[in-house]
């Protein structure tokens, strides 16, 4: 069973894509950018959630999404845990929810598979 280390979830974020979203942070950053806006999150911690208990937890807030809203995964780098974000991504757009992906693109793999889940890629360029 895969798990995936979420370090928050946010609901009802305004800024982290279009409309009403639910923002999914998860752990694991490679980069150690001077200014991030998260360093509590370059590590992974504990392994806890399920991308179903995740997706259940998610679904609570749908009907806020509207025609425009959905969910955004952010950290960390979401690209870190590419089995984790996929099999949360397939559950997502079987229950028709719009997903964002916050990455620096810096991950370790599968970027094709995880992209067929994909609505909207929010590129973040590093200056190192």
């Amino acid at each position: 069973m895969t798990k995936g280390s979420i370090n928050s979830i946010e609901t009802f974020g305004l800024v982290d894509g279009p409309g009403i979203r639910t923002v999914v942070f998860l752990n694991g950053c490679k980069l150690r950018c001077k200014y991030c806006h998260n360093p509590e999150m370059w590590h992974f911690q504990q392994l806890n959630y399920t991308p179903e208990e995740l997706v259940e937890k998610i679904l609570r807030y749908k009907s806020y999404y509207k025609d425009t809203g959905g969910v955004t995964f952010s950290g960390g780098e979401p690209l870190l845990q590419p089995d984790f974000l996929i099999e949360t991504m397939k559950l997502l757009k079987e229950n028709d929810v719009h997903v964002a992906l916050d990455t620096a693109g810096v991950g370790i793999g599968k970027y094709e598979e995880i992209l067929r889940y994909v609505d909207l890629v929010l590129l973040d360029i590093k200056h190192i």
